[in-house]
């Protein structure tokens, strides 16, 4: 699966709760008949934001897979992604020795998912295929 749309922490808009947009890069075949279409949409939820902030914390995301539909029945998925600024620390250190107020201000980066992130996602129910015959 795929991202369709970018997640940041930059900004501080992002919350917990929020869904994020997926489909399926693949199609998911069973016995030569395609069962879940390249291009099946899907729906994940964003379960931890962490914004970056003072003395070099840096941002984070984490979010969840929860369904899809497939022949108009919603699916039961599971399956996580998530990304982590990087921290400041560093530099944190370094301005204290010399301004110890310094440090204060020093931030890590944002936490950044683009559209088009690989996503694993894993159905968590039966998906009903019929058999040509």
């Amino acid at each position: 699966m795929r991202t369709l749309e970018p997640l940041t922490t930059k900004g501080k808009k992002l919350r917990v709760g929020d869904r994020v947009r997926l489909e399926t890069t693949e199609a998911t075949e069973l016995n030569g008949v395609t069962v879940i279409p390249q291009g099946t949409p899907a729906i994940g939820e964003v379960t931890e934001v962490r914004n970056k902030g003072m003395w070099g914390k840096s941002g984070k995301i984490n979010a969840r897979v929860l369904s899809m539909k497939v022949n108009g029945r919603q699916v039961r998925m599971t399956g996580a992604f998530d990304d982590k600024g990087t921290t400041g620390t560093a530099g944190v250190v370094g301005s204290v020795v010399l301004l110890p107020v310094a440090g204060f201000f020093m931030t890590g980066t944002s936490a950044n998912i683009p559209a088009g992130a690989p996503v694993a996602g894993f159905l968590d129910e039966d998906v009903i295929a019929t058999a040509a015959r």
